[in-house]
């Protein structure tokens, strides 16, 4: 079965997912900041005693951070199942698809995130997949629901819909023409956030950025995807624009910098995840604006290479500790072995 982000989408060249994220609290327990470690146990072990057995939970796979490493913990963050701030905690439970497309994490900064992912730009496929969830969670506890407010949160922020959705979206040109601080406060002013998601926003880490709603309250979850979408394939537009216009302008430095890049990926014996995630941009970039062709390999197979150079991944193939410079050596050597034949 292929996981989400092993499978191509619309509008694939650019966005690489669709994600929507709903934050849900339990009547009779405090938010998260207010709780004891004590009230976070009793909590856990509450909500997950309530889901292991309903269906389709029941088919998940479980974790309890009390039976994993760190390394185990940073490779779901890596692979986005779980979110950073769950990462950090020192008790939390879930449970994860098959496929990794649907994330239920307990003891989140709300009791509950519910998390749906869709590969490229389908919104409507992540949205259905969260709500549906949502109604299976919504009959084995109580929310805590006001009739003014929606959904109540720990952030105010996140009150109404409780509902946060975004696009993961690769901009190679934008970014390389500095493009992006001029987007982000336009963005802002439809109630949206451009940010990177690793790195900073001037050059993200590997020229990834997140798409997301900041506004919950007041607005419809339609309305909420509806916006989004509209910015997003403003974005998308954008990005192609300069795609285009490099290389029907330069096409001898686009091809140039596309196979420089890979060249080194093909041959180097150390890698850092900086230069990794970056060289793997520009050759994601190639194949998704047919400068060069892989057979049986296009963009999202990319990012898979793109996920599988961070540490933990590395960590745990090897099953052994490294330091900073084995662990380079091992994102070269795993390159190298999962690097397709161009042409």
């Amino acid at each position: 079965m292929l996981r989400w982000f092993e499978d191509g989408g619309n509008n694939g060249d650019v966005v690489i997912s669709s994600r929507v994220r709903l934050a849900r609290n339990i009547k009779g327990y405090n938010f998260s900041y207010k709780m004891t470690p004590e009230d976070e146990k009793r909590l856990v072990n509450d909500v997950y005693k309530r889901l292991k057995d309903i269906s389709p939970v029941n088919g998940y796979n479980s974790y309890n951070f009390d039976y994993l490493d760190e390394y185990q913990k940073m490779g779901m963050k890596e692979r986005h199942v779980i979110s950073r701030y769950l990462e950090k905690q020192d008790v939390a439970a879930g449970f994860v698809a098959p496929d990794e497309d649907i994330s239920i994490m307990i003891n989140e900064e709300d009791h509950i995130r519910i998390q749906a992912f869709a590969s490229g730009m389908n919104m409507d496929k992540a949205y259905t997949l969260a709500d549906k969830m949502d109604d299976v969670i919504g009959e084995a506890v109580e929310y805590s629901y006001d009739s003014q407010f929606g959904y109540l949160t720990t952030l105010p922020s996140n009150a109404g819909t409780g509902m946060r959705a975004s696009y993961m979206l690769h901009l190679p040109a934008l970014a390389g023409n500095d493009k992006i601080a001029g987007l982000i406060p336009e963005v802002g002013r439809f109630g949206l956030v451009l940010r990177a998601m690793e790195g900073d926003n001037s050059r993200a880490m590997g020229d990834i950025y997140q798409l997301t709603n900041l506004v919950t309250l007041g607005k419809s979850e339609k309305e909420i995807i509806d916006n989004l979408d509209n910015i997003a394939e403003q974005i998308v537009d954008q990005e192609r624009n300069y795609r285009n216009q490099y290389i029907s302008k330069r096409k001898m430095t686009a091809l140039d910098m596309v196979y420089r890049s890979y060249g080194v990926l093909k041959y180097a014996r150390k890698v850092t995840l900086n230069d990794g995630e970056l060289l793997l941009s520009q050759i994601r970039f190639g194949l998704a604006s047919g400068l060069i062709k892989a057979d049986g390999f296009d963009e999202s197979n990319v990012y898979q290479l793109m996920i599988g150079i961070h540490p933990a991944n590395l960590l745990m193939i090897s099953n052994k500790d490294m330091d900073e410079e084995d662990l380079e050596v091992a994102r070269a050597d795993f390159i190298r072995e999962h690097l397709p034949t161009i042409h």
